[in-house]
């Protein structure tokens, strides 16, 4: 068993390293310290990871954070985060179909960050899930609506990029319309 020990020693050290390596957390630290924010800096983490990514930002950022916003999956933040979210407002959203909450963390997340002024720094944190948990529908179109063909991509076998590139038109934030 000697050389397979060493080689399943070796793949499971492999494994484990390369896990570390992409967690949200620790890829949020390596990129904050490697970044110069001007002024305040006002946050908005989207997604499944959000509230890992926006912990770690505001545990870097200390008292540079004016505010922040995390909306994500339901049952994604720890019950003790919720009741105390520091400077994090936490909107717990739809997945993989927007609902009325996906549109308030949304709605919510603009208003914050059209606080910042041009001294000061938006820093977006985005993971997975976040096509589904960030919604304004466009102009003429409802949340139904996108419900309701968001469930027909789904139904038909469609993959995530196709679902987004979808989601991107029917959307009055997705596709660079949030900045």
């Amino acid at each position: 068993m000697g050389k397979q020990g060493n080689m399943r020693a070796e793949a499971q050290y492999i494994i484990r390293q390369t896990i570390q390596d992409v967690l949200p957390d620790r890829a949020v630290r390596e990129q904050l310290n490697a970044m110069e924010l001007r002024g305040k800096v006002y946050l908005a983490a989207i997604g499944k990871a959000a509230w890992v990514m926006a912990e770690t930002a505001a545990e870097c950022l200390g008292d540079r954070l004016e505010k922040g916003i995390v909306v994500t999956k339901y049952d994604h933040v720890p019950e003790q985060k919720k009741e105390h979210p520091g400077k994090l407002e936490i909107i717990e959203a739809g997945h993989p179909k927007p609902d009325e909450n996906s549109i308030r963390g949304a709605v919510r997340a603009l208003e914050i960050v059209k606080e910042a002024t041009e001294n000061d720094t938006v820093l977006l944190l985005l993971s997975g899930g976040g096509s589904a948990l960030f919604e304004i529908p466009a102009d003429g179109l409802t949340l139904s609506d996108i419900q309701d063909v968001t469930g027909q991509l789904l139904a038909c076998g469609a993959d995530i990029t196709e679902i987004n590139v979808i989601r991107k038109k029917l959307s009055a934030v997705k596709g660079g319309k949030f900045a």
